[in-house]
């Protein structure tokens, strides 16, 4: 049928979104993730309905021009948030009582109708909207925080504020009534020093734990950095290979904008392959790049050009220039000039971050498209970089698509 997303299975293709959902949900009875019965697989597919008419459209619409996809329109926007409140209600409605959408557990329909809402939780939806739907971000924020979401789509940053669940407030202690002299005994001050439950609440959040867990944390980013960043490599070094590409551009997503993660997913790229290694990664140390990474607070930039021994373009980019240049068409602070790279074959990295902006419509998402464009017209401008007015059939694509069918190559 010519269409995407598309699941292969033994017996044939399956596309449409909620058709694949439905599909999946149903391949292991055991995780009733179609429902425990057959009224709550009716539930399921009320739900999954209720996000393809009822929320789909409106999130598009209200999310789109934020991503760049499509123009601004102030009156289309403004419909759309009308149209996402009515369905918001409706979820804040049903869920008041309910942890999840059907059933006793996370089913398909609540995977399928909070990732629907991922991107506007994250690019649009700010407290004040969200106010008046509690039981729907409660419910939002704790399918997301389920182990089995984070490890499909990581810690995700919420324009709101924290995606971790909101422990329910403690009741406050009831004020000692008021007695007769005699009655007020020492007991009375005893009841006031309710505090301990408070005291116990700190106790929880050790130091010590917390830095561990920090540490922890870090660790399993540094890890998936390192990993994405040799994977992209080894892309770039195919790329290079076969279409005699001497610089190139394209986004490293696990970052989230970090510039110092973003700079050691470039010395990943950039780092020789390892002989006993299971997998080559790395490898593309000879190719000039700039890579690009979007969080919600801000868009990270990091250019790198090699030795001119290592990349027969190298002498007609200036990195500092380069940087500049797309620094410019984004409104980027250039936050490290051309210093020593990290690379085998030597050359000079440069940094520059794009600072959010919502009132002014600046979000890192939209930049990064901006800058990448600005990115390839410059090298294009120096010789480095092929015209993009080719009509030949294997004209190398480049950007975040290059490598969508590179193992077919």
């Amino acid at each position: 049928m010519g269409k995407v997303p598309v699941l292969e299975t033994p017996s044939g293709c399956i596309c449409e979104a909620a058709a694949i959902a439905r599909y999946v949900a149903r391949m292991r009875a055991d995780t009733n993730m179609y429902g425990a019965s057959f009224f709550e697989a009716g539930l399921v597919d009320q739900w999954i309905e209720f996000a393809k008419n009822e929320l789909d459209l409106p999130v598009g619409m209200w999310i789109y021009p934020v991503l760049g996809f499509i123009k601004s329109n102030e009156e289309n926007t403004n419909k759309a948030k009308q149209d996402i409140a009515r369905a918001f209600k409706v979820l804040n409605d049903h869920l008041t009582a309910k942890t999840f959408l059907a059933g006793e557990g996370i089913t398909a329909a609540d995977v399928v109708v909070s990732m629907c809402l991922l991107n506007p939780f994250k690019l649009v939806i700010d407290a004040a909207y969200a106010a008046p739907f509690p039981a729907l971000v409660r419910w939002f924020k704790t399918c997301i925080t389920q182990p089995e979401f984070l490890a499909v789509i990581g810690t995700s940053t919420l324009l709101m504020g924290s995606a971790t669940p909101a422990a329910p407030t403690p009741a406050p202690a009831p004020a000692p009534a008021p007695a007769k002299a005699p009655a007020e005994k020492k007991e009375k001050p005893k009841k006031e020093e309710k505090p301990k439950a408070e005291k116990k609440e700190e106790k929880k959040e050790d130091p010590e734990k917390a830095a561990k867990e920090a540490a922890k944390a870090k660790e399993k980013l540094l890890k998936t950095v390192i990993k994405e960043g040799g994977k992209k490599g080894v892309e770039i070094e195919g790329a290079s290979d076969m279409g005699g590409l001497d610089f190139f551009c394209t986004t490293i997503e696990s970052p989230e904008g970090d510039i110092e993660m973003l700079q050691l997913a470039m010395t990943s790229m950039n780092a020789d392959p390892d002989p006993e290694g299971e997998d080559r990664k790395g490898c593309s140390g000879h190719v000039g790049k700039m890579v690009f990474s979007a969080g919600t607070k801000q868009l990270a930039i990091v250019g790198y050009v090699p030795d001119a021994e290592h990349n027969k373009s190298a002498s007609k980019v200036d990195i500092d220039e380069w940087t500049k240049h797309v620094a410019a068409a984004v409104g980027a602070k250039v936050v490290k000039g051309g210093t020593a790279a990290a690379s085998p074959r030597g050359g000079k990295v440069t940094e520059a971050i794009v600072a959010a902006d919502p009132d002014k419509g600046k979000f890192p998402i939209k930049d990064k498209d901006t800058a990448m464009a600005a990115a390839f017209a410059y090298l294009r401008s120096k010789g480095a970089f092929p015209e993009d007015g080719s009509d030949d059939e294997d004209e190398v694509c480049f950007g975040d698509d290059a490598f969508d069918n590179i193992d077919e190559l």
